[in-house]
């Protein structure tokens, strides 16, 4: 192996890029800045730095990386993309808008990841009809792609437009019949539409090996016990049971890691796309906006926005009552069992207050 002082700069950035991948941002930063030591000038490194920055959520750091490539090749799409990126962390929203638009004067609209990854971005802050616009964009440019058919899908299921959504997932399945993330989507939204039968079809094409959201879980064992008729020790289910065990174990130091860094990661650049936009590979309950995991006594684990969690907590019990009445429903009772008050103003309220009385753990 060539040592690092004999670099050039895309032998520093690829190595960057590679520490990244695994998580290791301290060190992909320390290579990075290394690499700017010698090539002050570079664009590329100085778009490495910035969505090295974003990930460690450093984000005017980030934002002043992106400035400075944009200074050096002000035509740079990935520095634009992330400046969009950076400026919506940091609340400036009509600067990340301008950015953003500045991509499609330059004729990036055909450019399918980009335009995924500033959607996807636009949704993480919760603008699904801005988003659904470079999505959109991105389906003119490659209407056989799933997993444009799949982000079309998220659009509109948040803005709840369900049946939509599903219409979108199911095209997602079409064009992608082997997806688990598709199935998952129509799935879990067939099975919130009360269509239980249609949901197990979907998700029980889910291999057990592909199952990595305990929702999916729960819902696969509950139906082919309440559709089947099974036995709580039916061999059908056993592999299901296996994967819930495994999600709902407390994690390792090392598994809470990597589910941090695949919470964080995000950014453009094309040999990083797998792990920086791979944030709505799974079905709503996982959310895309802010990742929050929350554990109940009983071992059961819940992920997602701070809505999505309430709405998975409320699906368990009775997926016809209302989110308000759940939550009243169930802050009266840690009341009489704690004597805690629990608001119901919002749903991050009413998770954080149930996690004061004792009654659930956030993890994150």
């Amino acid at each position: 192996m060539i040592e690092p002082d004999f670099w050039n700069g895309d032998q520093y950035d690829a190595e960057a890029q590679r520490l990244y991948e695994d998580g290791d941002y301290d060190e992909a930063l320390a290579i990075l800045k290394r690499a700017l030591g010698r090539y002050p000038e570079s664009p590329e490194l100085l778009v490495s730095l910035g969505y090295t920055r974003l990930a460690r959520e450093e984000y005017p750091w980030a934002h002043n990386a992106f400035d400075q490539a944009l200074w050096l090749d002000p035509d740079h799409e990935e520095a634009l993309a992330g400046l969009g990126e950076a400026k919506l962390r940091l609340g400036d929203r009509a600067g990340a808008f301008r950015a953003f638009d500045q991509l499609l004067e330059l004729g990036f609209d055909s450019d399918v990841e980009l335009m995924l990854c500033v959607g996807r971005s636009l949704l993480r802050e919760g603008l699904p009809d801005r988003a659904e616009r470079f999505f959109r964009l991105a389906r003119v440019a490659d209407p056989l792609s799933a997993d444009v058919a799949l982000d079309l899908a998220f659009a509109a299921y948040r803005r709840r437009e369900t049946r939509v959504a599903l219409e979108w997932g199911r095209e997602a399945v079409r064009l992608d019949p082997a997806s688990p993330d598709a199935r998952a989507m129509c799935g879990n939204i067939l099975y919130e539409l009360g269509e239980f039968t249609a949901s197990l079809e979907q998700l029980e094409k889910i291999a057990p090996t592909q199952v990595v959201d305990p929702v999916v879980a729960w819902r696969l064992i509950e139906l082919k016990r309440r559709i089947y008729d099974l036995p709580e020790d039916s061999a059908a289910i056993q592999p299901y049971l296996l994967v819930l065990e495994e999600l709902a174990s407390d994690p390792t130091p090392e598994e809470r890691l990597l589910a941090e860094i695949e919470a964080e990661a995000q950014g453009l650049r094309s040999t990083w796309v797998r792990t920086q936009l791979d944030l709505f590979g799974r079905p709503p309950e996982i959310g895309h906006e802010d990742s929050h995991r929350v554990r109940h006594p009983d071992g059961s684990v819940f992920e997602g926005d701070w809505d999505t969690i309430v709405r998975n907590m409320r699906d368990r019990t009775d997926p016809t009552q209302s989110l308000v009445d759940f939550m009243r429903a169930e802050a009266n009772r840690l009341h009489d069992l704690t004597g805690g008050s629990v608001s119901v103003e919002s749903s991050r309220a009413f998770i954080e207050d149930s996690a004061r009385v004792g009654a659930l753990e956030i993890e994150r």
